[in-house]
């Protein structure tokens, strides 16, 4: 490799690093595996993992007017 090949390397890696690191949910996993999330990280994962599940959840809701009898 020379050294264009390296810096190309480096380059396009330092940009898929970027756009992985851009996920909070990556960061927040990335810090636990370190071993540096506190109780307030700890948390602010949980929330952040309860927060993708709702998403994916669909509520409907009825209208009052559909439970009264015709």
């Amino acid at each position: 490799m020379t050294d264009d090949d390296d810096a190309a390397w480096v380059e396009r890696n330092a940009a898929q690093l970027a756009r992985t690191l851009a996920d909070p949910a990556v960061r927040v996993e990335l810090l636990a595996l370190l071993g540096v999330d506190d109780g307030g990280r700890r948390r602010e994962r949980r929330l952040e993992a309860a927060r993708r599940e709702l998403e994916t959840l669909e509520l409907r809701w009825r209208l009052e007017d559909e439970d009264a009898d015709p």
